[in-house]
């Protein structure tokens, strides 16, 4: 049984389930078999819908969106909220949803991974790793509100204090190990110099 594929970009043989190749940092592209698209909350087939340039795959029982790895970059980039949008008020985070619930992706059928859109929005995106994005009706109008007052820049913020403080606690780690390890080494000299 044949454990390797090609490389797309590089041709050179990698393991079957490699994603991006180790050699040469290409992205591969899935090519097993993709499910037909259908919600994965009401099982209804996804219908496509055109927005401008954009492909859009929705449910028309409860009005879901299916957006793929690249759409879903496109329409929460901060370019597309800015340029598409006037936002007026300010963003408030959502309450949260009483009962947790895994669905499985569009695509290849598996198990999704729940996140907090920009770790700090309060809007929880059901994500495929290799696929694209689950979003219920109204998230997509959340997030896009979230990027326009500003959000994403307040979760830069809180990362950069978060590495901020932590670079802080790790120098006074090694400050307290260099002091440490001075007073063990001059212990040792007074030892071997007065036979202690």
């Amino acid at each position: 049984m044949d454990k390797t594929k090609k490389c797309d970009y590089c041709s050179r043989d990698i393991n079957v389930h490699y994603t991006i190749c180790p050699l040469c940092g290409g992205h591969l592209r899935d090519k097993g078999e993709q499910l037909p698209p259908a919600c994965p909350r009401c099982r209804t087939p996804l219908e496509v819908h055109m927005a401008g340039k954009e492909e859009y795959d929705l449910c028309p029982s409860c009005s879901g969106m299916w957006l793929d790895r690249g759409e879903f970059r496109v329409v929460t980039s901060e370019y597309d909220v800015y340029r598409k949008e006037e936002v007026e008020g300010e963003y408030l985070n959502p309450p949260a949803k009483d009962a947790v619930e895994y669905i499985p992706c569009v695509r290849c059928g598996k198990m999704m991974n729940r996140k907090n859109f920009g770790k700090i929005s309060g809007v929880i995106i059901d994500e495929c790793g290799r696929h694209g994005v689950w979003l219920d009706p109204g998230e997509l109008e959340k997030i896009r509100h979230f990027i326009a007052d500003g959000g994403l820049e307040r979760a830069q913020d809180r990362e950069i204090e978060k590495t901020r403080m932590e670079l802080k606690d790790l120098a006074t780690k090694v400050d307290q190990t260099a002091f440490t390890q001075k007073i063990i080494h001059f212990w040792n000299l007074k030892r071997w110099l007065f036979g202690g």
